[in-house]
């Protein structure tokens, strides 16, 4: 299983081209949540650039949404909504890697860093 989810920003940042990110990302078991997915792509060009993320993503262990990520979502939403400007995508990616014991790979670590009990591993290059 997993160790780590990792987050749209490194994702981009690798089809990008970044090999160092690429050896990095080596060193860890990483999975992509459903919501990573669906926004690498949404924000792509055309359906050729659908497949090649698709193919690259076909890499990644998927994790998918259940009934206590949804909660755990919510949950989020009411605690740091407000307080802190969480949005909603971002909830979810959280709540994927809480509820999995997971370790969040991103390089906006201030978007989540106030959120009780969540590992953030910011990718060093």
């Amino acid at each position: 299983m997993a160790d780590s989810i990792v987050d749209t920003n490194v994702l981009i940042a690798l089809f990008r081209g970044n090999r160092d990110l690429q050896l990095f990302l080596e060193t860890l078991d990483c999975a992509v949540d459903t919501t990573v997915y669906v926004e690498l792509i949404q924000g792509v060009k055309n359906k050729i650039e659908v497949a090649r993320i698709e193919r690259a993503l076909a890499t990644f262990q998927m994790m998918h949404f259940n009934e206590s990520i949804s909660a755990h979502t919510i949950d989020l939403i009411r605690t740091y909504s407000k307080s802190h400007g969480l949005l909603l995508a971002d909830a979810i990616i959280a709540a994927t890697c809480l509820e999995n014991g997971l370790t969040l790979a991103t390089f906006n670590a201030k978007d989540f860093r106030f959120i009780k009990g969540l590992k953030i591993s910011v990718p060093k290059l």
